[in-house]
């Protein structure tokens, strides 16, 4: 039996972890995985040799229990498109394609907002998120602007927004240190009092929301704000960074990207 699953990025308009309350839109970036049953279970991460596997296999088993499935050994492999760590939502990303292709190889349906939560759930499990990344796991599989209670794994609202480009700026420093909760919370009223704006203005949300990140987590590149007079119509730290990202009119991703960054990835909308 084989199966696949297929799931994308996404890129930050408001931090969940201040209020509770957060919003993403998708992004075209990928990741795929590949399932099958062999004799003995093997995880291949294309490209990512030092990234642990313990995610992974997480959502292998607890997809398995899901559907009153035995274990298996398996083979799983991950090809992403999504650099990991740096603030794109490469794990929602994984967990995601992960259960997704598990549930294809052995022939089960799940809803979609399920596939989400078990993904979430095991993405606690193994400590890889601060919120649950409720809001990130849902941008990246229904793409456009999605807005999520990440207390109570909700979908507040999501709605289709014009296509942009997308310039995601990459740090040149190594990954970033975990910053406390407690420096992310004590803005919770700074970021509830964004809330009621982000569906009728989610680009200056995600520029806030990006100074007030930068600031938490010491970012001084200054990209965003050289993206800004580069032309790019929003932009700013995603999740908890490095990563810049910023969106522009269709078409002039490279022109602005070409002014104001040296080392990028351009993307789309979804």
């Amino acid at each position: 039996m084989k199966g696949h699953g297929r799931s994308y990025g996404a890129i930050s308009v408001m931090n969940a972890i201040p209020c509770g309350i957060g919003s993403t839109i998708g992004i075209e970036l990928t990741t795929d995985v590949e399932f099958s049953d062999s004799d003995t279970t093997t995880i291949t991460l294309v490209d990512r040799p030092n990234v642990d596997t313990k995610l992974v296999r997480t959502c292998v088993k607890r997809t398995l229990e899901s559907i009153d499935q035995e274990p298996i050994d398996y083979s799983l492999k991950v090809i992403s498109e999504i650099p990991p760590s740096i603030g794109l939502k490469s794990s929602s990303s994984v967990c995601n394609a992960t259960i997704s292709a598990v549930l294809d190889a052995l022939g089960e349906r799940m809803e979609m907002l399920d596939i989400i939560r078990l993904g979430v759930r095991c993405a606690r499990e193994c400590n890889v998120t601060v919120t649950g990344s409720f809001d990130d796991a849902c941008g990246c599989e229904y793409g456009g602007l999605v807005i999520t209670d990440n207390k109570n794994d909700d979908i507040i609202n999501r709605m289709r927004i014009p296509e942009y480009d997308v310039i995601i700026c990459l740090p040149g420093s190594p990954p970033k240190e975990k910053i406390p909760k407690e420096k992310y919370t004590v803005l919770s009223d700074m970021f509830q009092a964004m809330v009621p704006s982000i569906e009728s203005d989610y680009l200056n949300v995600l520029t806030e929301n990006g100074r007030y990140i930068g600031r938490i987590i010491g970012d001084t590149s200054d990209l965003a704000e050289s993206a800004l007079k580069a032309g790019a119509l929003a932009a700013g730290v995603s999740g908890t960074g490095p990563a810049i990202a910023a969106l522009t009119e269709k078409g002039k991703g490279k022109e602005i990207a070409d002014r104001f960054c040296s080392n990028y990835i351009l993307t789309r909308t979804r």
